[in-house]
């Protein structure tokens, strides 16, 4: 075991369990419905991947005020380096995939750079059959793999905290200032991916008070939190007029953001408790995924064989959840938060499958059969990879309602009071439905503030014209005037409701929450399902 220089053969691989990875996530995105805060992220993407045509053509023009603040008000509560990505991506990828796969195909390709790198970092010190498997183990995960196609921030700040620590963990014996810089670039850019990017740099300091004390790594450090600040600066056109007010604003905004509650073990909590992290992480990670991880953690020892890889990984996990375990960050839809801990879980699972694969030698050199060691390997890694791989194509394409086998799957969760699914992702599938039978002039309930995956749908053509969208409080569509815009309503004035089981929606009112009430004894039209499990109710006609 040793972290050399990248072997040929290695980076082969890795490219092309990327382009693998690509292609596997692209066919499979057309089918996972649009989720609640998609909408959000795609217009931002497209009104700054505009802004950036602009600079092109009048630079003067793009970096005034009005023009900043015509291009990047939207969604500015969050940083812009995924949606200037996936804007440009998307102009590209318009000319051959439909829009929401355009929109998505930026967070895809980041995906794929994820596996490169997870690959990369585990099979040079363990074997390429840890590499291959931690990769696998990394989108057998069902969760991880639906959100692994969605226009959103959560994959691709994970993606971006396992890159600074891919490259903090190969340049760590490097001598040279320039480390330090390049290493502040990559972190600034995480954090201008999603604010939790900030946390990247605790488990690398750990890792060095751990295995590196040395002056040498203070100043890269320092060097590497100037860069990243002027790289933060530099890459957020939002801040460069009335710098200090926007960046209070953003502040602000994550300290006080606007309250999201949680539906844990049968009750609604705002916010969950602690546990709610390490419970969630443990029903909704693959049972054989979770053992091999903790395999894996079991060979930190000393770091001595490795050079401390192990606790790199180790200490790069707590740090990922740290922050919902110790209540300093407002916690909510399920595990969707905890989307960095997962390629770090991975590793740590394809270094544990290693130590199996050890065990599996030793014991058929005694048997005398070392010839049956790649066949024997082959059958481990399908034995571990079945049973999450066969309930996710089961549940496909509705991932978020995966549990695993330690609680009985869906059903197991449900008795255990554990939320039956979130984000709207089944709105898709009753759409056709309402195509088919709705009158013209039609109007739709939907969950409060979801009505924008509906107008998407509308804008694009996959839900008709002559059905409107109702909403309260009333609102527009984050598209602008020129999308359909939702009517105000509520659900007892609706022709169609569509109705998801996303028990955190129900708050304090319970089973008096009025949706409930307007459903009750009511039969629904049309019902998606898992594992006798209803997920999403569609309901006609209940004027």
């Amino acid at each position: 075991m040793s972290n050399k220089k990248i072997p040929f053969g290695n980076g082969i691989i890795a490219i092309l369990l990327a382009c693998l990875t690509a292609i596997l996530l692209t066919a499979t995105a057309p089918a996972i419905g649009l989720t609640w805060d998609e909408p959000f992220y795609i217009a931002g993407a497209d009104s700054y991947a505009a802004w950036f045509g602009v600079l092109a053509t009048s630079p003067a023009q793009a970096l005034s005020a009005a023009s900043i603040d015509q291009y990047w008000t939207v969604n500015h509560e969050h940083p812009p380096v995924e949606k200037v990505w996936s804007g440009l991506v998307a102009n590209l990828a318009r000319h051959f995939f439909d829009d929401l796969t355009a929109s998505r195909l930026g967070v895809i390709l980041l995906v794929a750079l994820l596996v490169a790198l997870l690959f990369l970092l585990v099979a040079p010190v363990y074997g390429m059959g840890a590499g291959l498997f931690a990769v696998l183990a990394l989108l057998s995960m069902p969760r991880f793999f639906f959100h692994a196609h969605l226009a959103a921030l959560d994959v691709p700040v994970a993606v971006a905290a396992f890159a600074v620590t891919f490259l903090f963990w190969k340049t760590i014996d490097r001598g040279g200032w320039g480390w330090g810089i390049l290493l502040g670039v990559a972190w600034g850019l995480a954090v201008a991916v999603k604010l939790n990017g900030v946390f990247i740099p605790i488990s690398l300091a750990l890792w060095c008070l751990i295995f590196r004390r040395k002056w040498s790594i203070v100043t890269r450090f320092l060097l590497m939190g100037l860069s990243a600040i002027a790289t933060f600066l530099l890459a957020w056109p939002w801040l460069y007029h009335q710098t200090w007010t926007r960046i209070l604003e953003y502040v602000d905004f994550h300290i006080n953001h606007y309250q999201i509650g949680q539906w844990y073990l049968g009750k609604f909590y705002l916010p969950p408790p602690w546990s709610f992290v390490l419970v969630m992480l443990g029903v909704v990670l693959p049972l054989t995924v979770l053992v091999l991880s903790f395999a894996g953690m079991a060979r930190a020892g000393k770091g001595s064989k490795d050079r401390g890889l192990v606790w790199l990984l180790i200490l790069s996990s707590l740090v990922s959840i740290a922050p919902f375990l110790i209540g300093k960050s407002l916690l909510y839809d399920n595990d969707r938060l905890f989307m960095p801990v997962y390629p770090f879980l991975a590793a740590l699972a394809g270094i544990g499958f290693d130590w199996l694969l050890q065990g599996a030698r030793r014991l058929l050199a005694l048997l005398k059969r070392p010839a049956l060691s790649v066949p024997v390997s082959l059958v481990l890694g399908l034995v571990m990879l079945a049973p999450q791989s066969v309930a996710m194509a089961g549940q496909y394409p509705h991932l978020l309602s995966y549990y695993s086998e330690a609680v009985g799957g869906l059903p197991g969760a449900t008795k255990l009071g554990l939320e039956t699914t979130y984000w709207c992702e089944t709105y898709a599938a009753g759409i056709p439905y309402i195509n088919a039978h709705a009158s013209p002039g039609d109007t739709v309930w939907i969950e409060p503030w979801s009505y924008d995956i509906l107008i998407y749908y509308q804008m694009h053509g996959q839900l008709r014209k002559d059905v409107f969208i109702l909403t309260d409080p009333p609102s527009l569509s984050i598209f602008g005037p020129g999308a359909p815009q939702p009517l105000y309503g509520n659900i007892f004035t609706a022709d169609w409701i569509i109705f998801e089981y996303r028990q955190s929606q129900y708050g304090t009112a319970g089973l008096d929450y009025l949706p409930l009430m307007a459903i009750k004894n009511k039969t629904p039209v049309y019902q998606v399902s898992s594992q006798g499990v209803p997920l999403m109710d569609l309901y006609g006609k209940l004027k």
